[in-house]
């Protein structure tokens, strides 16, 4: 003998409840009306077993697709590993000073630069007195400055090649986490340019 009318209504309003809760959580809601209606249907206190599971199964969300940003840091940070590319460590010096145009380069770092971040390398000759200088830049802000003691770099591009800098590693301050205290960078050798 199948099911009274009477209990074919109770199953049929007893899917609401999964339901809209799966509907809340942004599930689809047709599933878990079926499942509400069928335990319904075949003992009434199984109305239980599908609410509870609709709230307590979370629901799977593909991985997020990576930005623009993140796919180019992350070819970047690939690039490095390749045994072809010529690079060399090196960080970025006078990074807790002010740029000449009043940027905070600190919070400028912490908020645009990360690991794979490319960065320009800037020859500047009347600067910092030594006449050996190259800035870092990103988008037309001065960061700080390639250490003195790596001259080389100057020199190079002096004679023509192709630098490139890429930062490697941005550590944050321990009382103000908003700010970068230190920027581990790679310099990149790509191509000899016009003079030798």
């Amino acid at each position: 003998m199948g099911p009274s009318p009477e209990q074919l209504w109770i199953a049929l309003a007893g899917g609401f409840l999964p339901a809209l809760i799966a509907a809340y959580k942004r599930r689809g809601v047709i599933r878990w009306y079926l499942y509400g209606a069928l335990c319904t249907l075949v003992a009434w206190p199984l109305l239980a077993l599908p609410t509870l599971h609709a709230l307590l199964v979370r629901r799977r969300d593909p991985p997020p697709k990576p930005s623009p940003q993140e796919e180019r840091r992350a070819a970047a940070l690939s690039l490095l590993e390749e045994s072809s590319v010529r690079s060399y460590p090196s960080w970025i010096e006078d990074l807790t000073r002010k740029s000449r145009d009043g940027v905070d380069r600190r919070r400028y770092v912490y908020e645009h630069i990360g690991p794979g971040e490319p960065l320009e390398l800037v020859r500047e000759l009347a600067n910092r007195g030594d006449g050996g200088s190259v800035a870092y830049c990103h988008r037309g802000v001065r960061l700080g400055y390639v250490p003195k003691r790596q001259r080389w770099i100057a020199d190079a591009l002096d004679d023509g090649l192709s630098l490139i800098a890429v930062a490697m590693k941005v550590k944050v301050g321990w009382i103000n986490r908003r700010r970068a205290k230190f920027v581990a960078t790679r310099i990149v050798v790509l191509s000899k340019g016009g003079r030798r």
